[in-house]
């Protein structure tokens, strides 16, 4: 949380600005506030709320992950959402070399009839080649590696994917009726041609280390895909009333009514208003007179229920005793 400074500290830092003994440079570099710019010409497509959505989602993906790929490997993995920034493709995919390893992931829900809906999920090379080590029984020491993958090293990260696209079906279950499948590995980032390069896409981040060596998992979502996906949050927390919520409705307020039924409440006819200062009330005798801010006429009463105006009414007697007759409900 930022400190928040109290005015005799802000009088000094003017004071300091404007004789010259502190610059705003110097304050700029001891300054720990990170400011990214912002480009108003290509306004964000999500909102914060749509992204700390996804931010729980994956949050739950990478905890049931992390034990799988534990049991996998037989050591401690760590997994942990380190960003979530969206971005056009273009610029995601111009930072990533020629040689990358990178899942296709499709989805598909019989909720919604989408076709192609397809994102990116890629590995960073060292901790590939480390993890497809430990499953051919090695220490994952051998990572540093410049070559491209063999056939048998792509069968041994499909086996991984797998495991990928059936957590990622478990987590979803919650929000929705979402399956997952892997469609195919990619090895050159320059393929990949289901995405546009000026496609806006959310960037996942998500930093793993797995026995002290730490690499990234990024997982890339097309706006298509985004959309896809709150689109099944809407069906989910925004649904329809259908005619048995309209009957479960009336049951609960009729309930409600007849409990209410034997409560006590206040009724009070209002004949007029006014206002004197606290001398004036002290100083009031027996006999004397408050002009009321209102002539009383017919149906001029206001009738209040527990302070709250619900009719008018008009002031009369019912065998000797005053009473008032209401004239109409009044609205609002």
């Amino acid at each position: 949380m930022a400190e928040v400074l109290s005015q005799k500290q802000i009088d000094e830092l003017l004071g300091n600005l404007q004789s010259g003994e502190m610059d705003i440079k110097e304050i700029e570099e001891q300054s720990m506030i990170k400011v990214k710019d912002y480009d108003f010409r290509s306004p964000k497509k999500f909102t914060r709320e749509q992204l700390k959505a996804l931010d729980n989602i994956f949050g739950n993906f990478i905890k049931f992950f992390e034990l799988q790929l534990t049991s996998m490997l037989r050591v401690g993995c760590v997994m942990e959402i380190v960003q979530i920034e969206e971005e056009e493709f273009r610029d995601y995919n111009n930072a990533l070399n020629d040689s990358v390893l990178m899942g296709i992931i499709g989805i598909e829900s019989d909720e919604i009839s989408e076709d192609d809906n397809q994102f990116i999920i890629e590995v960073a090379r060292p901790l590939s080649f480390s993890i497809i080590d430990r499953l051919l029984g090695g220490d994952g020491s051998y990572y540093n590696l410049s070559r491209e993958f063999t056939s048998i090293e792509i069968s041994l990260i499909e086996h991984m994917f797998h495991q990928v696209t059936q957590q990622l079906t478990n987590v979803w279950r919650n929000y929705g009726e979402v399956g997952h499948h892997l469609e195919m590995i990619e090895t050159n980032s320059r393929l990949i041609q289901f995405i546009s390069p000026e496609e806006t896409t959310v960037i996942i981040v998500i930093e793993t280390t797995i026995e002290g060596l730490t690499g990234n998992i990024n997982v890339c979502l097309p706006s298509k895909v985004m959309e896809f996906l709150f689109k099944l949050f809407d069906m989910k927390y925004v649904k329809e009333k259908t005619r048995q919520d309209f009957e479960q409705d009336s049951k609960r307020k009729n309930m409600i009514m007849h409990s209410l039924r034997d409560a006590s409440l206040t009724v009070t006819g209002v004949l007029g208003e006014t206002e004197i200062k606290l001398q004036e009330l002290l100083s009031l005798q027996k006999g004397d007179v408050l002009l009321l801010n209102k002539e009383v006429k017919d149906g001029s009463i206001d009738v209040k229920i527990e302070n709250l105006p619900w009719f008018t009414g008009t002031m009369g007697k019912n065998k000797n005793n005053y009473a008032v007759r209401i004239e109409q409900v009044r609205e609002g």
